[in-house]
């Protein structure tokens, strides 16, 4: 990825990357998470949130601090639709929509950021 495009995208406000995240995910069909030895989490409002990312690069960007040592991995957005956010919401956690070094993030219920996902990939057919 082009170090202007990182700094752009990665500056815009968390709604703006919301908005990036799922068109970006509904284009590539994968999205990204950071694992080792399991998958990394945030607490959001006294909730487990999982972050996830659009690209493999601003997930490396976020492998620091408390995810120091993790690396960042794809998740199939077939599985992801299927089986990681309804398991999210069955789990009472959050989806925790690319977060940045230095900024916010979109925080979402797992429901929610399925029908982003759906309406996205209906326009895709």
């Amino acid at each position: 990825m082009h170090p202007e495009k990182f700094k752009q995208v990665a500056r815009l406000p968390s709604a703006e990357r919301h908005a990036y995240f799922v068109r970006k995910v509904a284009d590539t069909q994968e999205v990204w998470g950071l694992h080792q030895d399991g998958w990394a989490t945030a607490q959001v409002d006294g909730k487990v949130a999982i972050p996830f990312w659009p690209e493999a690069a601003f997930a490396q960007a976020c492998a620091s601090g408390d995810w120091a040592g993790f690396q960042p991995r794809a998740i199939a957005l077939g599985d992801f639709l299927a089986k990681w956010l309804p398991g999210m919401g069955g789990n009472d956690q959050q989806a925790f929509v690319f977060p940045v070094s230095q900024g916010s993030a979109s925080v979402a219920a797992p429901a929610d950021l399925l029908a982003d996902l759906r309406g996205e990939a209906r326009q895709y057919e």
